[in-house]
Order: C-alpha cells, then sequence, then structure tokens
C-alpha cells in the first residue's frame, strides 16, 4: 500500500493567507516543505481522502488524472476537508468522462450529504457510512469509519459525546478511517482528538501498517479539543502500542499542521522523535 500526501496543513494553510506571525514568515522565508496546501491524501493513486479547496492544485502538482476516481472519503464536512463546490463539477458540460463504470461514489456522514444532494448526477453519487460499520469500496478497500472527537462544542449540537469524563456535543458525526487491503493496514486519524475508548477497543489487536495522526496543535499543549498535538501523538503512539495495535514495525506519521502550532521541520522532528513529519508531496510506500 502507499500514500501520497497531497496537503499537509490545516484550514488556513502555511503560510496562512493573510497571516504575518513568525510561523508564517519562516514558511515564506525558506519555502520547501515549510508550505503547506490544505489536508488531502491518496492511496495507490485511486483512493482519495477528503477532497478540499487546494484538491485541483494537488492533481496538477502531481501529475494526476482524477477522471477515473471511484472513491472518496470524506472525514467531515468542514472546508478544508470537503470543497463541495469543486466536486460539483463532476457533470456533463463541466466534466466529460468517458466509459461505462465512471461513476465517483463520495463517502461520508450525514452533513456531507447534505452540501452535495443538489450536485448528485450519473457520475457523482453520495454513499452515508457510520462509525465501526465496515463497507467495501470499488477499488476492494475494506474501510471502517471510526468516531472522531472534532467538531465539538461545549453545549449545542445533534450529536452528543461524553469524553474523558467531560460532556460535549458535536455539531455533526466527524469520522476518521482504517483501511485494509491484502495484508495491509492504513489508519488516517484526522482530525480528532486522541482516540475515544470505543475506537481503541475496535482497533486493540489488529495490527497497523501505518498510522497517521493530526498534529493540528502542534507544540502547543491541548490547546483544542477537536485536535493534536505532539504530546498527543506520543500518547496515542504508546496507547496503540499497548492494546497491541502497533509495534516496532508500525510507521507513525505526524499530519495536520496549524500555523499556531507548527514548528520548523527539524523543531518538528525533535519535539516527535520516531514520527514521520509529513510535508506536501511526500509519499510512503509500506
Amino acid at each position: 500500500m502507499k500514500i501520497l500526501y497531497q496537503g499537509t496543513a490545516a484550514a488556513e494553510g502555511i503560510p496562512a493567507l493573510f497571516c504575518e506571525c513568525e510561523a508564517c514568515r519562516h514558511a515564506r522565508a525558506v519555502g520547501g516543505h515549510e508550505i503547506r496546501m490544505r489536508s488531502g491524501a491518496l492511496v495507490d493513486g485511486v483512493l482519495k481522502l477528503d477532497f478540499g479547496p487546494d484538491s485541483y492544485r494537488q492533481e496538477l502538482d502531481a501529475h494526476l488524472d482524477y477522471s477515473h476516481l471511484k472513491s472518496v472519503l470524506i472525514t467531515h464536512s468542514h472546508e478544508d476537508h470537503l470543497s463541495a463546490h469543486e466536486l460539483a463539477l463532476r457533470r456533463e458540460v463541466y466534466a466529460y468522462v468517458y466509459g461505462e463504470d465512471n461513476v465517483m461514489t463520495v463517502y461520508g456522514n450525514a452533513r456531507t450529504g447534505d452540501l452535495l444532494a443538489k450536485y448528485l448526477n450519473p457520475l457523482l453519487e453520495y454513499r452515508q457510512v457510520f462509525p465501526f460499520e465496515t463497507f467495501e469500496t470499488a477499488e476492494g478497500y475494506r474501510v471502517t469509519p471510526l468516531d472522531a472527537v472534532h467538531c465539538v462544542w461545549d453545549q449545542g449540537g445533534m450529536y452528543p459525546l461524553t469524553y474523558k469524563g467531560k460532556k460535549y456535543f458535536r455539531s455533526e458525526q466527524a469520522l476518521f478511517y482504517l483501511i485494509e487491503k491484502d495484508d495491509k493496514r492504513l489508519l488516517y486519524g484526522h482530525d480528532t482528538s486522541e482516540f475515544t475508548s470505543e475506537d481503541m477497543e475496535f482497533l486493540a489487536g489488529k495490527h497497523l501498517d501505518l498510522v497517521s495522526l493530526d498534529c493540528t496543535n502542534g507544540a502547543l499543549v491541548n490547546k483544542w479539543v477537536g485536535h493534536m498535538g505532539c504530546e498527543n501523538d506520543l500518547n496515542m503512539r504508546r496507547a496503540l502500542t499497548e492494546n497491541g495495535a502497533a509495534d516496532g514495525r508500525t510507521v507513525f506519521v505526524a499530519n495536520h499542521f496549524s500555523h499556531n502550532g507548527v514548528r520548523p521541520e527539524a523543531e518538528m522532528q525533535q519535539l516527535l522523535p520516531g514520527f514521520i513529519i509529513a510535508y506536501d508531496g511526500l509519499e510512503i510506500e509500506f
């Protein structure tokens, strides 16, 4: 299995569009790996993870052709992960896709379905998915959505959540994904806080070959519920190892960085020993 990190930033990108903070000034001056587009990834060149506002640029940069993508997994409806108006361009006049097997299926939560509903057509369909209910994509991947601690508020919202002894509400059922094919397992853990006990129970004993973890908070400690940082990523590696889901062969990757908590790449590597620090264009085969 192979994963291509097409974008590795949070909603604002790095450097952020209108920002002159130290992190953004550094990124502009140094360039290279410090420049990050909004989050998105591609598995084996065929399975798209999230479809944000930079997807078109990422397609061109990697010399890809999305014409025959069949499956897109959406974690949640925030605009840096789901650009519905971009997916809306998969329809006649805007796109001519030839061949009989040309339907793209977008998998996601109820909110994703609401945003896509008016754009669905013979070339674009939507399927709602739920935590812990495994499904199979057209390419033969077995995918299990897990329960993400994200879209979290202290009050309001349709989806109540008790997390680490405190009650929260979620505006939508955010997801992250376990992806399996042949004898390989990829866990794509964005956007979420440290995993729930139900998530950990489900993953126990399932050997993970690669674990990609949210690191939005970066060097900041417990800055936002709904995201992780370096300390949380280290905690998750330890917890997944203790419950038998990871071992010394498991590749751990930190991804989805915000200018608020990110540090220069070398410093991030010091904060996360043993992790790969994702950058735009990074490809890992495992």
